[in-house]
């Protein structure tokens, strides 16, 4: 261990930390700094006193052998582990910081750690990458999914941003520490019930997963393409859904009125849609369409349904809850699934189902209905279903027997981490574009992080992954195109 890092206990990931995806998850912070070699000092002095408070960033992944099972853990790295990575690269680029959302793929020449999957242990848990381009820099962070989720690394991204801007001076304490961590992950752990050794239904959100041959490049090329809903028109769609809200709740009272699960084909009585909601109705009927129509064009089979799983953050769920502060892995899925006929517009090109700023009929009643069977899976998700999922994971066999199950679409929401309120002080100056690209995993769909703007009025920018002819499709959809504000003649692979 080198004198720059302080050494740390090795620790064990939890079960929720096993059930997200063995690979590395990036993100992309682009700045215009106004004197660059200034810029890097501070990156430099930011993550070096950030290592300093939790060490573990530092740290390695590793494969543990206890039993039969197979188990991660996090241990300290070696004097040569930091020579091979970094904590921070530096690296001189030509192109501008707008190459960046126009990516399609990963990019290796932006972060210096291994993308491709499945991934070799031991291997680093966090670094970051400093790309001076032609016009700005761009701080690429990739972590190790299983070490951490979104909102654990916006707690990473906003102590790093105090780092940053406290050099000269005071820098206030971090949000967590060791102690709080430990504390936390035991309480995952112990959150298992030792008397219930009952299976529960996750409606098909895990299930045993090859990686190996999931990330097998020998398929149809899978892309990356980022995209930008207009505020307007997605407030449009959740207001118009909540109308017809309404509407059913008085033609059909007794109906809504006793809405459960098993029967969301009507709202409850206060049921609203949010713009959240919208998007990712929004996203699945499109994707859903896309996939129709490519396969009809190939003569390729589909699954039976089309499925949706949607990341519940569950800090909050829990009783007692876990700290917002906590980095670990805190998400479960909720999954949700349709019928093929019930995405309208399927199997050819019709006119568009929209004129102006409205949306047809059929179209509204299709996104409420996606939208409210999202809707009651995820409130389904309480206490007590993490903590019958958490036995599950503990006492299985081979933690692979719990991964996420591919979905047509697989949605997360980072829109409220509020990244770009960040101060990262003078040197660095405001982030002034975020991204984050995955060209790996088919159906991955992520909200942007809000802009600045007054509410009700930043674009709703979506990253979704993928493979090439059902991109080709999707971005050909009138319902796209309305919702962008594009023309057809503009959308071209």
């Amino acid at each position: 261990m080198t004198d720059e890092f302080p050494s740390f206990q090795p620790y064990a990931l939890t079960p929720l930390d096993h059930i997200a995806p063995p690979l590395y998850a990036l993100f992309y912070l682009s700045f215009r700094p106004e004197h660059p070699s200034q810029t890097l000092v501070t990156l430099k002095g930011g993550i070096s006193h950030l290592v300093s408070k939790w060490p573990f960033l530092a740290g390695n992944v590793v494969q543990i052998q206890r039993g039969k099972k197979i188990g991660l853990e996090i241990h300290p790295p070696a004097a040569s582990d930091l020579v091979d990575y970094p904590m921070l690269q530096v690296k001189h680029h030509q192109q501008p910081i707008s190459h960046i959302p126009s990516l399609t793929v990963i990019d290796n020449e932006l972060l210096h750690i291994p993308t491709k999957v499945p991934i070799a242990y031991p291997i680093p848990a966090v670094r970051f990458q400093a790309n001076i381009m032609h016009d700005g820099i761009v701080l690429c962070l990739g972590w190790h999914h299983q070490v951490m989720d979104g909102v654990g690394v916006s707690t990473i991204l906003g102590s790093l941003s105090r780092c940053c801007r406290g050099l000269e001076g005071k820098i206030p304490p971090p949000p967590t520490d060791l102690q709080n961590e430990g504390r936390a992950r035991r309480q995952i752990i112990e959150a298992a019930d030792s008397e219930d050794s009952s299976s529960h239904n996750h409606d098909g959100a895990y299930d045993s997963i090859d990686y190996e041959e999931a990330w097998d490049d020998s398929f149809e090329p899978i892309i990356s393409r980022r995209y930008a809903l207009c505020a307007e028109r997605v407030a449009y769609l959740k207001d118009s859904c909540n109308a017809l809200i309404r509407d059913l709740v008085i033609d059909h009272p007794m109906t809504c009125r006793n809405s459960d699960e098993s029967n969301s084909e009507y709202p409850e009585e206060n049921d609203r849609m949010s713009c959240d909601d919208a998007v990712t109705a929004l996203t699945w009927l499109c994707c859903s369409r896309a996939r129709l129509r490519a396969a009809s064009r190939r003569s390729t089979g589909l699954p039976h349904t089309s499925s949706l799983s949607r990341l519940v953050e569950v800090r909050s769920l829990m009783q007692p809850h876990l700290p917002r502060s906590y980095l670990g892995n805190s998400l479960v899925v909720a999954r949700s699934q349709c019928n093929w006929d019930d995405i309208p517009g399927s199997h050819d090109d019709p006119p568009p189902a929209s004129g102006g700023n409205r949306v047809g009929e059929e179209t509204i009643h299709a996104l409420l209905k996606l939208a409210l069977r999202s809707r009651a899976k995820c409130k389904s998700i309480n206490d007590k279903h993490v903590r019958g999922l958490i036995t599950e994971v503990k006492n299985c066999d081979n933690y692979e027997e719990f991964a996420e199950a591919p979905a047509e679409v697989d949605m997360s929401s980072l829109r409220r981490l509020g990244l770009y309120r960040l101060n990262w002080g003078p040197h660095l100056g405001p982030m002034v574009d975020f991204d984050a690209i995955d060209s790996r995993t088919d159906g991955l769909s992520m909200i942007l992080p809000a802009r600045p703007g007054k509410p009700g009025q930043t674009p709703w920018e979506l990253r979704i992954t993928l493979p090439l002819t059902v991109m080709e499709q999707f971005r050909r959809d009138e319902l796209v195109n309305w919702a962008t504000g594009a023309k057809k003649s503009e959308f071209k692979l």
